[in-house]
């Protein structure tokens, strides 16, 4: 009888311990069995969502209680109810992944992340769309437990998470913040560059005896309409630090390295390979020429060969010209890129001009088939066995891999052109594959002008290209049901579809590196579709511009130098100049995702953990004897009765208060999490308002 007691005592104390989750300060906790001690601190977070109801979409709000527990090994567990349209594992586990590699990198505080397990509990009035806007909040709930800091619960946010810390956008802002108000929020923190949302406007104009009505879109601003209604600032935020700032009061400095790298360490590394290959190039066109004007190429009705490999050859010449103005503006990633394009189409002049002069046309294609073939499986398995050892490695060989599969896609449609007897075709894509198989060495060779700082290994390496391509799916998913919602369609998001299946692809062929930096980049389109829904600006290039600069930067700081970060970001310079705006804020969100996800390359997950969860309480502590806990078990039984009174008195007190709607007025807001929980918060289906602002029109 009494151990039937003990352990109803027991299950109540397990059970009130989790009521202490509806508080947003840090709650710890501790749970000992024998020698073992398991140590354990919550929060509870507001995260705005939207939700899909017979009338459209309106704002709800979710809450999520994040729960840490040592003597764990990094694992994630999640907890949905309802279940959201988008799995919210992958964002749990990117949110503790960026957390994890801040709270490393802190010397303010002495915990192992990895040695933590995290629990996510999320809960929500209806079924909510998109996981992934919750992903900051998530972040920084974990970052304020590891490093026992407290959230402001007046301050509401919505926002992706990306593997370098920065927020990426999202949709349904404007439901957010109406929804956010219902909790008391004073400050609402969104993605940078979202500060404006498109609004319908339906104007009727009468005019003796007809009546037209026109619909138009005007773009608006979302500080101003969370203003204007409910007083409430809109901030606002680039990245995971400029949101704990405002979240907690508190941020991460920057550590520098003593070992910073400047530019001149990057013109030196890539100088020589621009050098070398412009001379290459230059040797390359004159040898096609010379070829051209000796050829015997028909050019009759109906096929007028020689025409079209002119034109090919004045392309081959105009990048020739190109790389070389770019190589004396000491841009030199993209001289090369240059002289790359202008290799390929001199050596297929070359080769249509020899494919003209023999008589065993198709014995021709065959050979150079054959031993491109050849040339591609040697500068394949050296990018498949290339030794990574740091983050310079890592870069540069991930560049080479991604050139190696390249050519062999070149390859196979090399190959089905010949077996078609489309030659032409063939040996254009012949020239490409050649040329891609040739700069594998080439950027293999790069990484030797850099001291390899950082540690990576090849098992970290395939996990990390996993996690990011989960990263991208997810992305790319959300950006589709957003898109959907919104009648809007990208091309952005059909290039990170195709990305995403590269980088499968390349892990599944042992280019893990390659599918790594593939997957940055379908995660960064993927984000482009909607961040750019409404159109690109040079503005919009321009704060892209300014990220990258400074990401590049702070990894420089930190002794790492982003040698592709600074490739990419110096080719879209380049293309800025050319007024290809919406090709160079690709490149320049990519180079800036590239630069700050290096600093964020810990896995997590790493050793086998002994306690997964809380375990559950083992009947054998009886066995050390009942007096030797007696005393603790009345204490507790006591505080238990006493807080069951109070509980009693408190339910009945509010039972005489039934509270009619769902959202507060200003007098009214919850005052924490625990007061907002017990509200009577649920509309039936076919009552819930658009928005606050119909809820008060519909009640006045």
């Amino acid at each position: 009888m009494i151990r039937k007691i003990l352990m109803m005592i027991l299950g109540i104390l397990v059970m009130c311990s989790s009521f202490s989750q509806f508080s947003v300060a840090v709650i710890p906790g501790e749970i000992q069995e024998d020698s073992v001690s398991l140590q354990y601190r919550n929060v509870t977070v507001y995260a705005p969502a939207v939700a899909q109801t017979t009338n459209g979409y309106v704002g709800v709000i979710s809450t999520i209680t994040v729960t840490i527990q040592n003597n764990g090994s990094g694992r994630v567990f999640v907890d949905t109810l309802p279940l959201t349209q988008i799995d919210m594992q992958g964002s749990a586990r990117l949110a503790v992944k960026v957390a994890n590699a801040l709270v490393k990198n802190d010397e303010r505080c002495n915990i192992s992340p990895s040695d933590y397990d995290y629990f996510f509990v999320v809960r929500t009035s209806s079924p909510i769309i998109g996981g992934p806007s919750a992903g900051a909040i998530m972040t920084a709930a974990v970052i304020s437990l590891l490093e026992n800091w407290t959230i402001d619960n007046k301050v509401v946010m919505t926002g992706m998470i990306n593997p370098d810390g920065s927020i990426g956008p999202v949709g349904g802002i404007i439901q957010k913040i109406d929804a956010a108000f219902s909790v008391g929020a004073t400050r609402f923190l969104i993605p940078k560059g979202q500060g404006t949302y498109v609004d319908t406007v339906t104007e009727t104009i009468s005019e003796g005896d007809w009546t037209q009505i026109i619909t138009r879109q005007v773009t608006r601003s979302v500080s101003e309409y969370a203003s204007e209604y409910y007083g409430m600032e809109v901030i606002e935020v680039e990245d995971i630090n400029d949101a704990l700032m405002y979240l907690t009061g508190w941020d991460f400095p920057v550590v520098e390295s003593e070992y910073s790298i400047t530019t001149e360490d990057y013109i030196d590394s890539m100088k020589p390979l621009a050098t070398s290959l412009l001379q290459e190039t230059d040797e390359s066109y004159k040898n096609a020429s010379d070829a051209l004007n000796n050829s015997n190429i028909p050019n009759r009705y109906p096929f007028y060969y020689k025409n079209q490999v002119i034109d090919i050859l004045n392309n081959a010449e105009q990048n020739l010209q190109e790389s070389q103005d770019w190589y004396e503006q000491e841009l030199y990633y993209t001289s090369t890129s240059n002289s790359f394009q202008s290799l390929i189409d001199s050596h297929f002049v070359s080769y249509a001009c020899e494919y003209f002069s023999t008589d065993d046309k198709d014995g021709y294609v065959k050979f150079h088939l054959t031993e491109t073939r050849s040339l591609h499986n040697d500068k394949g398995e050296l990018a498949k066995n290339a030794e990574i050892n740091g983050m310079i490695s890592l870069q540069c060989i991930g560049a080479a891999q991604k050139r190696a599969s390249e050519a062999d896609l070149y390859i196979s449609d090399a190959d089905y052109s010949y077996q078609t007897s489309d030659y032409l075709t063939a040996l254009y894509k012949i020239a490409f594959a050649r040329e891609r198989s040739e700069s594998v060495e080439w950027w293999i060779g790069i990484s030797s002008s850099f001291n390899d700082t950082g540690e990576i290994n090849a098992s970290a390496i395939r996990d990390l290209a996993g996690e990011y391509i989960e990263d991208a799916q997810q992305a790319i998913v959300y950006s589709s049901v957003i898109l959907q919602e919104m009648g809007k369609t990208s091309s952005y998001l059909n290039e990170a579809e195709d990305l995403l299946e590269a980088a499968r692809d390349d892990k599944e062929k042992s280019y893990p590196a390659a599918a790594l930096f593939e997957a940055l980049e379908s995660l960064v389109k993927a984000n482009l579709a909607l961040e750019l829904v409404d159109g690109i600006t040079e503005d919009k290039v321009e704060r892209a511009r300014e990220s990258a600069s400074a990401s590049i930067s702070e990894s420089r700081d930190r002794g790492i130098e982003p040698i592709l970060a600074v490739s990419y970001y110096e080719y879209a310079q380049s293309l800025v100049n050319g007024s290809s705006f919406d090709s160079a804020i690709v490149y320049y969100k990519y180079s800036d995702l590239i630069a700050g996800a290096l600093g964020f390359t810990g896995t997590y997950g790493g050793h086998s953990s002994r306690y997964i969860g809380i375990p559950e309480v083992n009947i054998s502590i009886l066995e050390h004897g009942i007096i030797g806990y007696l005393d603790y078990f009345i204490i507790f039984a006591i505080i238990g009765g006493i807080g069951g009174i109070g509980i009693g008195i408190l339910i009945g007190g509010m039972s005489s208060k039934k509270r009619k709607y769902q959202y507060s007025s200003e007098q009214k807001v919850p005052r924490n999490i625990s007061d907002y929980y017990k509200k009577n918060q649920y509309f039936s289906e076919g009552e819930i308002p658009r928005s606050i602002r119909d809820y008060y029109k519909k009640n006045k």
